[in-house]
């Protein structure tokens, strides 16, 4: 079922121009990727309401919504830098969209207890939001982003400021949140490829204002439409079809992964229809990866 459509969203910057459509689902996790200054962020900020200088249109529900107020767009956003109320506990930052709701104290108290428990800050209720570390402070701000109950919940770049390890933890519990409530729709924007490709039911890859291609990530991975998708969503090796002593008109350029190649003589384990044979080649270095080696040839 469409949740949210984009028709035509145009911005025209002095150096920068966007221009670009496209549609949601309800309960899709979709993750916006793109190079800096590919206007990731400026998606988000129409979305939201921040910027009203575009063109096109915006139907949430099939419902206009392109001069909506910010309120009344049944979306939340988690920013960058939490933006919390540095003169209210954590309670109080959560309760802010309840009491806006008109909640009982009691319906208050209880809620809050149970986001905080969602996004594993139990018993944080009085604690200073300015005593609490990165990760915390990005978890209150995403409790208080829930408790409006949003249709639609805007995350940009909520992860970037934080240490790897900790990215590592808050993007698997990022997606068990987006899980757990009914029917949310989550838009999410990093720069990290990797983070996108493990929680997002769907990425979108931008470029100079436009989007270069759609997908799953496995569709984008293995299947990408252009070279610049393939290039942006994983390692690979670029060569001309002389490169192979092959006279063809057909291709301009060849573009395989890592793990496409077969070293002649030697095994190979993966699980591939297609592969490049290297009979001679020498290695020139070799990166440690953790789980695997990459070789340069």
């Amino acid at each position: 079922m469409e949740k949210l459509r984009a028709d035509g969203l145009k911005v025209k910057y002095k150096n920068f121009n966007l221009d670009l459509s496209f549609t949601l689902e309800e309960g899709e996790f979709v993750s916006i990727i793109g190079p800096s200054g590919s206007g990731k962020s400026t998606v988000l900020s129409i979305l939201a309401g921040l910027n009203d200088t575009f063109e096109g249109k915006l139907l949430l529900n099939g419902k206009d919504i392109t001069k909506a107020k910010i309120q009344d767009r049944n979306m939340a956003m988690v920013f960058q830098n939490y933006s919390l109320f540095s003169n209210m506990n954590v309670e109080k930052n959560v309760a802010y969209a309840l009491k806006i709701q008109k909640k009982s104290k009691k319906e208050i108290a209880k809620e809050v207890k149970d986001l905080l428990s969602l996004v594993g800050l139990e018993g944080y209720e009085k604690r200073k939001v300015t005593t609490l570390s990165g990760g915390e402070a990005q978890r209150v701000a995403l409790a208080r982003a829930i408790a409006k109950k949003p249709e639609i919940l805007l995350l940009d770049e909520p992860l970037s400021a934080l240490d790897a390890a900790l990215r590592k933890k808050l993007k698997g519990e990022l997606r068990r949140i987006h899980d757990s409530r009914d029917n949310m729709t989550t838009i999410y924007v990093t720069h990290d490829r990797e983070e996108a490709f493990s929680i997002s039911d769907r990425i979108i890859i931008m470029k100079d204002g436009k989007i270069e291609a759609t997908g799953t990530p496995e569709e984008l991975y293995n299947n990408p439409p252009t070279l610049f998708t393939a290039l942006f969503t994983g390692e690979g090796t670029i060569l001309t079809p002389s490169s192979f002593g092959l006279e063809t008109n057909e291709v301009d350029k060849i573009f395989f992964r890592p793990e496409s190649v077969i070293v002649k003589d030697g095994k190979f384990w993966g699980d591939i229809n297609q592969y490049v044979v290297l009979e001679n080649a020498e290695i020139l270095s070799i990166d440690y990866l953790g789980s695997r080696y990459l070789l340069m040839l």
